[in-house]
């Protein structure tokens, strides 16, 4: 067996902001309300980050783990989560500078970095278009 040290992309410093630990506030646009948290922290190496969400979504409660990581060849980053009702997801995130975008088949996401929050929109794909889903901000209370 032949092990290859890997060269870290350094492209994933830009994951960094994310680390620690986020209150979760959203509303949908149908009046459901979402609360608790986003935690991100690097798997050692740092080539791998993982995203723990733990909220509650409309009075159900909703657990995710989701791995992202850096594509060279396509210059995006892309993650695979895996939730408590046995969903699994993939999707293609972009930053440029304090906005993230997030991309998957009927759900996307534009949001923003300021200071110690992220606040955005969920939209979803109906078949033929994209309609806003929910407003959501997180809030840095653990670094």
């Amino acid at each position: 067996m032949i092990l290859t040290k890997f060269m870290r992309n350094n492209r994933l410093d830009l994951l960094n902001p994310y680390i620690g630990k986020w209150k979760t506030e959203g509303l949908t646009q149908s009046g459901e309300v979402i609360t608790g948290t986003d935690t991100y922290e690097w798997i050692e190496g740092g080539f791998f980050l993982m995203h723990k969400i733990d909220v509650t979504f409309n009075k159900k409660k909703i657990q995710s783990l989701e791995i992202i990581h850096y594509d060279d060849m396509e210059d995006v980053f892309r993650s695979q989560s895996f939730d408590n009702a046995g969903k699994i997801a993939i999707s293609t995130l972009k930053i440029y500078d304090d906005i993230i975008l997030i991309f998957a088949d009927t759900e996307r996401f534009k949001g923003n970095f300021k200071g110690n929050t992220i606040e955005g929109l969920w939209e979803q794909f109906n078949g033929n278009s994209w309609e806003p889903w929910m407003d959501i901000k997180l809030t840095k209370i653990e670094h």
